[in-house]
């Protein structure tokens, strides 16, 4: 008996076989991998184009197609591995191109800019994972876009203290007439709508085209002329319906019969956060500010606005109860030994009220109430609180009160978890103290008959706390009539940041119908009206520095826009006064807050609920 050994050429009867086993395996390869490339090539595009659409190059075109290749991934029922971490690597890609601003405030900042790059690149993945599942869930892809779109959105601007920058439909703000749906459904609205029309082109792409990319398309049938009909129409009728609502709620303000508000002069200065934080510059921060503020009396304004924490000195005061001896006892020991005897010098400032009578002597110097930036110290039992702070003084009346700001910067203004993480202390540039309280009150303000509420820093670009400061009504249930924005966008240094921070700013107007106005060191000081429009002051002068006598040397400027740049006036000390242009209109969103997203937010987990027990 003979046993016949293997034929190590695979020469035998398996051969052929084996050999179409072995190709197919190869075939199967290659074409996963041009899958993967064409996985790649898509999320860049839609990256590029996302980045292209908003600052600093504001192409507005290329967010009403921007999200196209992304969409093109929710066709095919499946895709090939490794694919979501493709689309994260694509997504994280725009994040850092998007938010490259973010370095600039310091060397620590390039860990805070990876981590928020990579948390605005998981956009990406998930919208492609919730299409495909709105998908097999019954949702046409024209309308899963949009829906995803806005409830990643939505998430965004709410999830880890809120994100709502960048958001797609911020990318329209010069399209007035478009952006005014804003005040029904906030900005959202406008999102939902450039998604909408991403949609729709998806349809559009015939799938024997991206065949030839080498997606496998093959369970993913073409879509016939009728199946384009019904989401051509809707996009057109929406289209025409947000912009007949637009031209018929957006008013003309050269013709407008509005009442007219404050006359406003906004100080900005231009220090860098570095010379901020100098105790040697302090007096030549304060002297700049002061000579910009005195030489604005000859403007009779209604109010002046000096930028976020611009005074140097802070507001100090104690709790109703707290003792004398509570207040030493939160001292550093330190401090009292060099004080020694004398102790009770570090309980005066609490109890004296200086800064507050200092601030009353200003204003009523100036004939003007004043808004102005300035650090708060608070004791109470335990310890002394410290709050980023709007201080409100009248000229008649002296020294109102304050706002506390409520919406803190993480890692810039607070560190979550230091506690249990000390570690996290070692990402930030400020010192193992490092810190602030956050307020807990939203406030309005009356001088003049008019209401208005400060908001600090990023605070502006919150929907639903600028919803909450144009909500109040004081005991006659007026109304909020101005958003009086203080912030320091210094710490980037005149990049695209500060573009982007006044355009998301103005979609907080149209929400609610509330005019703004912003003094910004270093740039972009601005007046907003109720429509979104970032309207040219009556007056800019910027001021020649070093100061050179007592006289300040002031040189007029025409525009908020350079005529040579087309950019934004950015990085000067001077002032910008203008009146302000008051909106009796009310706004729907005000009161249904943000109904739209939530709508979104609802569909889109029912539909993934439906996806997920159909697989």
């Amino acid at each position: 008996m003979s046993v016949e050994s293997p034929d190590p050429t695979g020469s035998g009867s398996l051969r052929p076989e084996v050999q179409r086993i072995i190709a197919a395996g190869r075939s199967a390869s290659v074409r996963r991998e041009g899958r993967l490339r064409s996985v790649l090539l898509l999320g860049l595009l839609s990256a590029t184009l996302l980045w292209a659409a908003f600052t600093p190059l504001e192409l507005a075109s290329a967010a009403w197609v921007s999200l196209v290749p992304l969409g093109l991934l929710g066709r095919p029922q499946s895709l090939p591995r490794r694919s979501y971490l493709v689309l994260w690597g694509c997504g994280l890609l725009w994040g850092l191109a998007t938010l490259q601003w973010m370095r600039l405030g310091h060397p620590a900042m390039y860990v805070a800019l990876l981590a928020l790059a990579a948390w605005l690149g998981l956009t990406f993945p998930v919208f492609v994972g919730l299409v495909r599942r709105a998908n097999a869930g019954g949702l046409p892809i024209w309308l899963s876009v949009p829906l995803v779109w806005t409830t990643l959105e939505y998430a965004r601007g709410m999830l880890l203290t809120g994100f709502a920058w960048y958001y797609l439909g911020h990318s329209q703000y010069r399209w007035i007439s478009l952006i005014q749906i804003a005040d029904v459904t906030g900005a959202w609205g406008v999102s939902f709508l450039v998604a909408l029309i991403s949609g729709v082109l998806v349809l559009s792409i015939p799938p024997a085209l991206l065949s030839r990319w080498g997606l496998d398309l093959v369970d993913c049938a073409p879509v016939g002329r009728r199946g384009f009909v019904i989401p051509a129409f809707t996009v057109l009728g929406m289209l025409t319906v947000c912009l007949v609502y637009g031209a018929v709620r957006s008013v003309d303000p050269a013709s407008t019969d509005f009442p007219p508000g404050p006359v406003v002069a906004l100080i900005q200065g231009n220090f860098t956060p570095e010379l901020k934080h100098d105790p040697q510059l302090v007096m030549s921060r304060f002297r700049i500010h002061n000579v910009l503020m005195q030489s604005s009396v000859r403007l009779q304004p209604d109010l002046v606005v000096w930028p976020e924490t611009m005074f140097p000195w802070p507001e100090r005061s104690v709790l109703e109860g707290v003792t004398d001896e509570q207040i030493l006892a939160q001292a550093p020991l330190d401090v009292l030994r060099d004080y020694g005897n004398e102790s009770a010098l570090l309980v005066e400032p609490f109890r004296n009220q200086e800064v507050q009578r200092s601030l009353a002597g200003h204003a009523q110097g100036l004939g003007a109430a004043l808004v102005i930036g300035l650090e708060a110290l608070v004791a109470d039992e335990t310890r002394t609180r410290v709050f980023n702070s709007a201080a409100f003084v009248r000229p008649d009346v002296g020294y109102v009160g304050r706002y506390d700001k409520i919406h803190r910067v993480v890692f810039g203004e607070y560190i979550p978890l230091k506690d249990l993480l000390p570690w996290l202390s070692e990402l930030v540039p400020f010192g193992a103290g490092f810190g602030i309280d956050a307020g807990s009150e939203v406030r309005m303000f009356e001088y003049g008959g008019w209401q208005m509420s400060p908001l600090i820093c990023f605070e502006d670009t919150v929907p639903g706390l600028v919803r909450r400061m144009a909500a109040q009504t004081d005991k006659a249930g007026r109304g909020c009539d101005l958003l009086v924005n203080l912030t320091n966008d210094a710490w980037f240094h005149g990049s695209s940041e500060l573009d982007q921070h006044l355009i998301t700013a103005a979609f907080r107007c149209v929400e609610n119908r509330v005019p703004m106005v912003r003094a910004v060191n270093g740039g972009v000081s601005a007046f907003i009206d109720g429509d979104g429009r970032i309207r040219d002051p009556g007056l800019i002068q910027v001021l020649k520095e070093p100061l050179q006598g007592a006289i300040p040397q002031l040189t007029d400027v025409q525009g908020l826009r350079d005529a040579e740049t087309g950019r934004w006036r950015r990085q000067f000390s001077g002032i910008i006064q203008g009146q302000v242009l008051l909106d009796p209109r009310t706004a729907l969103y005000t009161v249904l807050g943000d109904w739209l997203p939530q709508l979104c937010v609802f569909v889109v987990a029912v539909l993934f609920v439906r996806g997920w027990k159909r697989r």
